[in-house]
């Protein structure tokens, strides 16, 4: 194994990241020193071992630059993202009484993005646990943008290849270009996340909820101070501005630093963005009908479509904040927001699902199929973006596609083997898998928390988790037995 694997870049990585968290620990310190609580010393004792041993391994484990062959950069991408779980869950067990399960679970979470909790009466844990469950989804979001703009393009991972850049030509030589990538897209992201706190603190947020929200809505992330979620900000407007940001950041980022600078045309190239928005405003319109005509829901016209739509941009989104017990409408309402579950947001941002571009070309694929069976000796190529696509990635796309839907069905069966009801277990399955967070029914619903799951299926979910979140193939790329061969 030893000529097929470096270690010694994964332990670099791996150390730089847990040096990294350390750091990251003391704003939670000062939190709790400003509002005199007492828990800054759990966080203080954690970031200064964190600092110490993130140190000692990333010196101990320098190596001279040179390429990463696409091997390492499947086991590098997976073990750093277990790792970086296990450090993160530290505060929650060590700190704050949590067993390791429930530990692991929040911080993968967290880390995903995805938002599903296990924690009741948020409001009475202090202020440093607040600011870290918001960091780790900060942190995971920026890191979740890098990787599918400079990692999956070169690992050619379910059809992402469509958006390789020309700056990382070859898949021996991506991470050279990762520094120049993850800077401009931090810029942006730091960006986005100060001016979104800004509009949270006018629309009548304190300080420190304006930027715990902020960073759980910059990174689609979904957690909140409160057990009602985003419900306590609705009366000062807030959930205008977090639509609004909700959006932005479903969108590729890539184009985003394109457009700052001053390349206007860089999303009319790609298709993404105008379908995904497209998607949440026939959703959101939609629904809100429904809901605005239903006899049993006393809701106006004006009042069901702002109430919806913040629904349905949060689950399309994958942010998974909610103002609303969503169940309460209905079973039509309910299929709805299951489908944006699984269609996601887009390549390049933060958010998970199947993505806008693999559901955009399987559509195309399908009416190309169906113009050749009419026509036989009609050649109808698939086109995207105004290029056609070629077999070898329709291949990845639609393997992909397979895998994503295959591990939901098997996810789905074991949660209910667990001894869950058929909606929960459907819901949880599709909610983890896609990074969304809250599901449907009285469990883990809008208005419920994952802590009643047992703790074999919270282990499913924290695995469903990370698998949503690297894009399956990653993942069993690694667990294939010719991965490990010689």
């Amino acid at each position: 194994m030893s000529s097929q694997i470096k270690l010694r870049p994964i332990l670099y990585a791996t150390g730089l990241m847990t040096f990294g968290l350390g750091l990251f620990m003391l704003p939670c310190v000062v939190a709790d020193l400003a509002a005199e609580r007492g828990e800054w010393r759990i966080f203080f004792l954690l970031s200064i071992t964190s600092i110490t041993i993130g140190a000692v391994t990333a010196l101990s484990s320098q190596h001279d630059k040179m390429p990463i062959r696409t091997h390492d950069a499947f086991l590098l991408t997976v073990l750093l993202w277990v790792f970086v779980t296990i450090i993160a869950s530290t505060p929650f067990s060590i700190g704050f009484g949590m067993s390791f399960t429930d530990a692991i679970f929040e911080s993968m979470s967290g880390l995903t993005t995805t938002g599903a909790t296990i924690m009741t009466n948020i409001e009475s844990y202090p202020p440093s646990l607040h600011l870290w469950r918001a960091m780790l989804h900060w942190i995971g979001g920026i890191g979740i943008i890098v990787m599918a703009i400079a990692i999956m393009p070169s690992l050619r991972v379910g059809g992402m290849q469509l958006f390789h850049l020309e700056s990382s030509d070859t898949t021996e030589k991506f991470l050279p270009s990762i520094g120049e990538i993850a800077l401009q897209t931090t810029y942006v992201y730091i960006g986005l996340t100060v001016i979104c706190a800004g509009l949270y603190h006018i629309t009548g947020m304190s300080n420190f909820d304006a930027i715990v929200m902020a960073m759980s809505t910059v990174s689609t992330g979904g957690f909140a101070p409160s057990d009602a979620s985003f419900a306590p900000y609705v009366e000062g407007h807030a959930d205008i501005v977090a639509i609004f940001f909700m959006a932005l950041c479903s969108l590729p980022f890539a184009l985003l630093v394109l457009t700052i600078h001053g390349d206007w045309k860089a999303y009319r190239r790609d298709p993404q963005p105008l379908v995904w928005i497209c998607m949440a405003i026939t959703a959101s319109v939609v629904v809100a009908f429904f809901v605005a005509t239903h006899p049993n829901l006393e809701i106006g016209p004006e009042g069901a479509f702002r109430m919806v739509m913040f629904n349905i941009v949060s689950i399309l989104s994958g942010t998974g904040f909610g103002t609303e017990d969503f169940n309460q409408w209905g079973a039509f309402p309910a299929t709805i927001f299951i489908l944006m579950m699984f269609l996601g947001g887009t390549a390049g941002s933060a958010s998970c699902g199947l993505k806008t571009f693999r559901v955009h070309i399987a559509w195309k694929t399908m009416i190309s199929y169906t113009k050749q069976m009419i026509r036989p000796n009609q050649i109808s190529p698939v086109r995207y973006a105004g290029k056609p696509v070629s077999e070898a990635t329709l291949q990845s796309i639609m393997i992909f596609m397979f895998l994503f839907l295959a591990t939901f069905a098997v996810h789905a069966c074991g949660l209910a083997l667990t001894g869950l009801d058929p909606l929960t277990a459907i819901s949880a399955a599709a909610a983890t898998i896609c990074n969304v967070g809250p599901g449907l029914g009285e469990i883990v619903g809008p208005a419920g928390t994952y802590q009643p799951l047992p703790d074999v299926a919270k282990w499913m979910c924290t695995i469903a988790m990370l698998l949503g979140r690297l894009e399956l193939i990653a993942v069993f790329v690694i667990l294939s037995p010719s991965f490990w061969r010689n």
